[in-house]
């Protein structure tokens, strides 16, 4: 059994198609289609059902991803452990991040990560939450950053601090020279309201309190670094952790509202698959972050 055609099984598995495994993977779609029929040979056993639309696992082909997961995760831990050896720190480190950390904290750690081990090759992901834990567990990344997050059987988080949120104006906008602003009078202005097109069901990602203090929604977008914009722009009025703006407030483009309480702490967490020793450059790229939010 060749470890490129399991995995190539992986990628068709993880995906649901042949066709996106096979992009997954680099190959054709033939070639893939060929691959796993190879495969299915060796093992004795039929591993997708295929219908028009999708291909499903069989029983047979849950029981082999489950193994082929355990067997390439291991393949791919040998670089990690060379550089252990070698004292070296290179290769893939792949990051799942959500963008409140990506829009300047992870850039600025993934910058000096890289100046000081040039041979590491950062790939970063935005994700949300859900699909960062679930991209762990499966072995397609290495280290994911993301708030609110508990640990679970298969992730484990570490908390890396907390950021508070902060409603903020840019230099345009009416609050701007008054800087307060009562629960009452909230209500007349609107705000930005970050949320996942066709994830209406989740919970807004400000954790802005609705139930206590309802607000227009000005714009309803998923970018965050969009929402920084519109807000420092001077049309709307915005609720982001701080360490999402805090050089936007530092440099005047944007400006604290005091005035309300009951806004949100953000936990911060960075999150590694259990059971699994972390790669050096997860464990250094994390060791940056928290040097970063020490700034």
């Amino acid at each position: 059994m060749e470890i490129t055609h399991l995995r190539y099984f992986f990628h068709v598995a993880q995906i649901g198609s042949f066709s996106g495994g096979a992009r997954l993977a680099h190959i054709s779609a033939p070639a893939m289609t060929k691959a796993i029929q190879k495969l299915e040979e060796e093992i004795g056993a039929r591993l997708f059902e295929r219908t028009t639309r999708r291909v499903i696992l069989t029983e047979e082909g849950k029981a082999v991803f489950q193994r082929a997961r355990a067997i390439l995760s291991q393949v791919d831990d040998i670089p990690r452990d060379l550089d252990e050896l070698k004292d070296t720190v290179s290769g893939d480190l792949r990051v799942g991040a959500m963008e409140v950390f990506s829009v300047r904290v992870l850039p600025r750690a993934i910058s000096a990560l890289v100046a000081q081990f040039p041979r590491v090759v950062p790939r970063a992901y935005e994700m949300h939450p859900d699909s960062i834990q679930r991209h762990l567990a499966d072995g397609r990344l290495d280290v994911g950053f993301s708030i609110g997050s508990a640990s679970s059987r298969e992730v484990h988080s570490e908390v890396l601090g907390t950021s508070p949120g902060r409603i903020v104006c840019g230099r345009s906008h009416p609050l701007y020279d008054k800087g307060r602003i009562s629960r009452a009078a909230l209500r007349r202005y609107p705000f930005v309201a970050p949320r996942f097109f066709e994830r209406e069901q989740l919970p807004s990602l400000d954790q802005f309190p609705e139930a206590t203090v309802p607000r227009k929604v000005g714009a309803t977008i998923e970018l965050l670094q969009m929402m920084v914009e519109l807000v420092t722009a001077g049309s709307y009025l915005g609720c982001f952790p701080e360490i999402t703006i805090a050089h936007y407030i530092a440099s005047g483009d944007l400006r604290v509202v005091l005035g309300l309480t009951g806004l949100p702490m953000f936990d911060l967490h960075a999150l590694t698959r259990t059971g699994v020793p972390p790669k050096r450059s997860a464990v250094l790229l994390v060791a940056e972050i928290k040097k970063a939010l020490k700034r």
